[in-house]
Formats: structure tokens, sequence, C-alpha cells
């Protein structure tokens, strides 16, 4: 290791030695005050010589105390000084006698100067030994002494000692001062990396917070999602069987007309065709109702409807809405009492809508109660006025409270009794008085009634905003231009047919149910795919073969899903019809019934709609005995009082409902081979659909690029979670 390693090589305090040299030059110092007094104490000088001695005693002592206060200044200094002294006193003893013996000791001041002044100062010291003897001896001085060649060659001795015993160690000190230096440097370099460090943790950690935070949000958005999907398909579902219902009455009833009409060949019986108009017109204004309802809540929804507020009195306007429900309590034989102060203050209110809200409230009011009435009851507060609509019904039990103003919810009472008839009439009235700045709330006790109440603001200065939408929708954008290809659906019923056209937009569904007219739909179309819907897999599997080996070309599908007679096996019936149910479904089913049917069991608990199965019935098979029932429990007293030839059955019924009617036919062994037809208000597009399997064939085969991107698209669609319902039932949802 050479001099260049080091920064500083020639500067002793760089590598530390100063404070070493420091310590020397006190060691030396002190030694120059004590040591001669110990020498003077420990030998005896002749009388001529005391005086040369004490002189020099008084010379070191001068040497060491001017080594100490030059130490003060540097160590350079206090070793010059010292150096200097020792040099001198050696060398002037080289003229006196008595004190000759002295030139001894200066090899010793060559080392001193090596200690002090490094390369230079020990052959500076010897040098001057050196000229310092040599001079001496020509003037003859020094004869005394014994070998001056002797203390010139110990001299440069320890010249070259001094050399090599201080090269390691000042190579030892400037190695380990520059290990000291680097390591402070990194030290001071890890300090500061350190504090990078943590502030790169401190904003991992903010990172880690916000995608925590950003995570949360996509969770309560899927969530969110899930619940829109959800709700549109109840949404859907429910418009569907309420539209049924009336629909399947009208149509029914108008082709009962049509028939009697064009069988009877004169005017029909006045009293039965007043009935069967009094129906269809009852239906109708359903009908209407419902889609005004629909519209409302749209419109809500889309922040469309707007108020035309005013100071309301609401006395009047009780008065009013009292009046306009008042035939429905008279002719159920209830009461209705209004008890609001006619100096309640008014409210700024759009009068239609609190009139709306009103009339609804009291309409389910009359309609759920058999005994007592219904009380409208306002106070004032502090800065709304409260409105509570009471009755004495048999009242909501707790666990459905919450679901009360849910749209399409029909909630029931105790004895499994529908509370509500389209189940929009308390969402719409909910968020009617939510756009006013007012609530609206539900209390009940089973057995005692119902209270609706809500509040509306008595100040001029409310102002209602948009209703806050939890989640938006996204509808589906088609594509534009280019030509439509088309896609074969191979299977026999109809409704298949329907469903998939409904959900492919894309492409032109043609139905074929032979293999003939797959055939003459691929001549005429350009056809991408064949789809083979059948409603069991043995019978798919035959047929996509079938496919493939006359059409190997064409990508064949296979997905069978649950068709009508898929249903009907899964249930064990006869046929399962999905209202509105035409006079022509009712015949198929009695035929495929078979038999002699001479009594028939009519179950529904709709009494418009049981009126219009009898009179099909009758008037396809006249001699039939029909026996109507209206609940489950009901009809399973009157199928064990006396086994009938076939049962029409729906499904949907409060109390026993027609799944568990024929869950106690199957176990009791005189009815478990009665025929039954199911009827459902719910069609196939409203069931949770499942399908057992889903497969893809070609004749070639298909390439890697095609299979990989088809296991892309499955394992996508399959990774987005899409809810699945809960069928409750085989092949039919509950409800």
């Amino acid at each position: 290791m050479d001099a260049e390693s080091f920064p500083g090589f020639l500067s002793g305090d760089i590598i530390g030695l100063d404070d070493l040299r420091q310590g020397v030059l006190l060691g030396c110092a002190a030694a120059c005050l004590i040591a001669p007094f110990a020498v003077m104490l420990a030998f005896s000088h002749p009388s001529g010589t005391a005086e040369w001695v004490s002189t020099a005693i008084l010379a070191l002592d001068l040497v060491g105390i001017l080594t100490l206060l030059a130490s003060r200044v540097s160590s350079a200094a206090g070793g010059a000084v010292l150096t200097a002294g020792l040099l001198g006193l050696g060398v002037g003893s080289l003229g006196i006698p008595a004190l000759s013996g002295a030139a001894n000791l200066l090899p010793v001041v060559v080392l001193v100067a090596s200690t002090f002044f490094e390369n230079a100062g020990g052959p500076l010291a010897a040098v001057v030994i050196t000229g310092a003897l040599a001079l001496a001896r020509e003037q003859g001085m020094g004869t005394d002494l014994l070998d001056l060649p002797g203390i010139v060659v110990l001299s440069w001795a320890n010249v070259a000692a001094a050399w090599l015993a201080a090269r390691p160690t000042r190579m030892a000190l400037r190695w380990s001062w520059s290990e000291y230096r680097r390591a402070e440097r990194e030290a001071d370099r890890a300090r500061r990396q350190q504090a990078e460090l943590a502030r790169v943790v401190k904003s991992l950690t903010i990172t880690q917070d916000r995608l925590e935070e950003v995570n949360r949000e996509l969770e309560r958005a899927r969530r969110a999602a899930d619940e829109a999907r959800r709700l549109k398909a109840e949404f859907a579902a429910a418009v569907s069987h309420e539209l049924r219902t009336p629909l399947n009455l009208i149509i029914g009833f108008s082709e009962l007309l049509a028939a009697d009409a064009e069988g009877r060949g004169g005017p029909p019986d006045p009293a039965t065709f007043q009935r069967d108009i009094d129906t269809i017109y009852r239906n109708a204004r359903y009908l209407s109702s419902l889609i005004d309802d629909i519209l409302d809540l749209a419109q809500i929804d889309a922040a469309r409807m707007g108020l035309v507020r005013e100071m309301v009195g609401l006395p009047a306007l009780v008065r009013d809405a009292a009046a306009t429900v008042e035939p429905l309590y008279t002719r159920k034989g209830l009461t209705l009492e209004l008890d609001v102060p006619e100096d309640l203050p008014p409210v700024l209110a759009d009068r239609a809508r609190v009139r709306q809200v009103l009339v609804n409230l009291l309409s389910n009011a009359a309609r759920f109660t058999d005994l007592g009435g219904a009380r409208v009851r306002a106070r004032a507060e502090d800065h709304h006025v409260i409105v509570e609509v009471s009755d004495s019904g048999a009242g909501i039990p707790p666990e459905d409270l919450p679901y009360v103003f849910e749209e399409f919810r029909q909630v029931k009472g105790p004895l499994g009794r529908p509370l509500g008839h389209s189940g929009l009439g308390l969402a719409i009235s909910k968020r009617l008085i939510e756009m006013h700045g007012g609530t609206m709330g539900v209390e009940s006790v089973v057995g005692c009634g119902t209270t609706f109440f809500f509040t509306l603001p008595r100040q001029e200065t409310v102002v209602s905003g948009t209703l806050r939408r939890d989640w938006d929708t996204w509808a589906r954008v088609p594509g534009e231009g280019g030509t439509r290809g088309a896609i074969v659906v191979y299977d026999t019923e109809p409704e298949t047919i329907h469903l998939i056209r409904r959900h492919f937009n894309d492409y032109d569904v043609l139905a074929a149910a032979t293999l003939a007219e797959v055939g003459r739909a691929r001549d005429e179309r350009v056809v991408h795919a064949i789809l083979v819907t059948g409603p069991s897999e043995p019978r798919t599997w035959h047929a996509g073969r079938a496919l493939r080996e006359r059409f190997p070309d064409l990508p064949v599908l296979l997905c069978p899903l649950p068709g009508r007679r898929r249903l009907a096996d899964e249930l064990g019936v006869v046929d399962y019809l999905v209202k509105p149910v035409l006079r022509d479904q009712i015949a198929r089913g009695l035929r495929r019934a078979g038999g002699t049917l001479r009594d028939i069991v009519v179950v529904d608990d709709d009494p418009d709609f049981v009126d219009l199965l009898e009179r099909m019935i009758r008037a396809l098979v006249p001699r039939a005995r029909v026996r109507v029932c209206y609940s489950g429990a009901e009809a399973l007293a009157a199928l064990r009082t006396a086994q009938p030839d076939l049962v029409l059955l729906d499904l949907v019924m409060p109390g026993m409902d027609g799944y568990a009617l024929l869950e106690a036919m199957r176990t009791d062994e005189g009815l478990r081979s009665v025929p039954v037809i199911v009827l459902s208000a719910r069609g196939r597009q409203e069931e949770a659909l499942t399908a057992g399997m889903l497969g893809i064939s070609r004749g070639p085969g298909l390439t890697l690029t095609e299979l990989v991107g088809l296991l892309r698209v499955t394992v996508d669609a399959l990774a987005r979670g899409v809810p699945s319902t809960d069928p409750g039932r085989p092949g039919v949802p509950p409800g």
C-alpha cells in the first residue's frame, strides 16, 4: 500500500498522529524536568564537575519547559524545540570534558526527531550529529569518548530502525483513518437511504390505503350492479306476472264471447254477457292503472317528474280523497273516520300527488280490512305536518315490514294473504313523499292493524332534489352496419325460439324442427352456427350428432334447456301451461290427460280466472263436472273427498301453494295417479333457467386459436360473477 492510496498522505493530522505526538511531547518534557534530578541524586560528582552538571541540569530543565510551552502551539513546534534542545546539549557537551559522556545519548535524539518529523527528521538529526562529531574529532574534543564512529553508526542505525518501525504504524493508522472516513460516509449514506426508505414506506402505506378504498368502492359498485341486475330481473318478472293475469282474463272472456256468438247464432245470455263484460272492463282498468304506475315509477327514477307546488290545506284534501274511496268502505261495511283539525297549517306540496298518496293508502286499507275500518289523523309539529292512515286489518309480520315499499313486493299477512295488488302503489307513494322533502314509514301489529304515516314540510324554503340512485344502468348499444348473420335453433318449442331471439340481438334467429328445415335455412341465409336446445341431454346429443354428420361445415352448439315438457316431467304433471291460457291450449292439455274426463277440479286463488277456466272446460267437455277451489288446503280436502279425473292447478297461491299440494298428492296413495295440468303466470324468460352443459363441435374440428379464443371467452363469462338464483323448486322459480 503506497501513499497515493490515502488522501493527505503527508499530513499527520489527517490520520490522527498529532494527538499521539502531543502525548509523547508531554512525556519527554516531564522526563527532561525530572530525570536530571534523579541522576543527580543517584550519582555523586567530583568537586570539579559539580558546577557543569548543575548547569547541564538547568539547561535540560529549560528544554523541558520550552517544550511544554511550544507544544501548546503545535506538536511540530514542541518537537522542534525538544529535538533542537537535546541536540544542542549533546553536541555542546563535547567541548566539556566533564560532560563529554552525554554525547553517547545523541543517537536517542535521532529517535526523537524521527518521531516528530517522520521521514525527514531522523536523517537531518543524524547528519547534524555526524558533522558535529567529525568537527569535534578534528578539534581534539571528545577524546575521552571510546567510539565516536560507533555513535555515528548508531545514529544512522536509529534512523533506519525508526523508519522501519514507524512505516507499518503509519500505514496502519492511515488505513484505519481511511476506513473510518469511509465507514462514516457509508453511515451517512445509509441514514439518507433510511430516510428515503421511510418516505417510500409512507408513500406505499398511503397508496395501499387508497387501493383498499378503491377496492371497497369497486366491491360496493359490484354489489350495486348485482343488485341492479337482480331487481331488473324481478321487475321484469313481476311486470310480466301482473300483465299476464288480467290479459288472460280479457283474452279468455273475449274468446268465450266470440265462441258463444258463433255457436248460438243469436244474442248471448244477458246476465252472462254482462258479467263477462264487467270482468273484461275491470281487468282493462287494472291494466291501465298498472301501466300508469309503471310510467310514474319510471319518471320518478329518471328525475323527470315535476311537482306543481302550492300552499295546500290538508283538511279539504283529505276529505276529497276520502270521498273518492268511500264506496269501497260502504260496499264492505267498513267505517272511515277523519281526524284532521281545520286549523292545521298549510303545506307546500303538489295537490294531485298528495291526493294520489292518500287514495292509495285508503284503498289498501279498505282492500285488506274485513272488520272495523280505517282512520285518518293529521297533526302539526315544529317544521312539518304528520299524516297517519290506520286500519284494523290483519297486520303485517315484523319480518316483512322492511320490504313493504319495494317495487312489486307483495308482502303477505299472517294468513298468507298478499297485502297488496301490483306492489307499485306504496313504492310510488314513498318516492312522491320523498320528492316533497318528507318521509314515509309503516308500523304494524299482527292481528291489530297497520298504520302508514308520512310527513310534509311546512317551510316554503324546502327544495326537493333528484332522488339519489345507488347505481347507474348501462344499455348495450348494438353494432351498426354490416350484414346480419343468422343462427338456426333446432327445437320444436316456440318458447325456446322466442327466448333465444330476445337475447341474440346481433343475429337473426331462425327456427328449425327438422334437418330439412336446417338445410333450407343454410341455403337461403348465411348461417353461422346451429344451436340445439333439446329438453334433455340425451336427445340433445343425438340431434347434435345427426346435425354434425349432415352439416360438417357448420359449428353445432349443444345446450339443453328445460322446455314445457321438461318442466312438466320434473313436476310429474301432464302439461305445463303459461298464462295467458287460450282455449286451444286447454283443449290440448285435456287431450294429453287422456281417458274420460267426468270430474275436473280447478284450483286457483283468482275468482275471475277460475270462472274463465270453468267456462272453457264446460265448452270443451260439456258433460264434465267442474269443481272449483280457491286454495291448496281446500283443494286437498276436495280431492280426498272424491278422486277427480283431472286437476288444473295454479302454483302460486297463499297458504298451501301448488307445490305443496302436488307433494301432498304424491304422498297420498289414492291421489298419486290423478293427472295434473299446471298453470303458471311466469314464463320461461322469468324463470331461473339453468343449462346442465354446453357443448361446441364442428366437423373439421377446432384450431388451436379457435379453441383458446372459446376458452377465454367462456372463462371470462363465468368469472363475471353473475349471481344465480335459487329456483327453490325443480325447474320452476319460487313464487
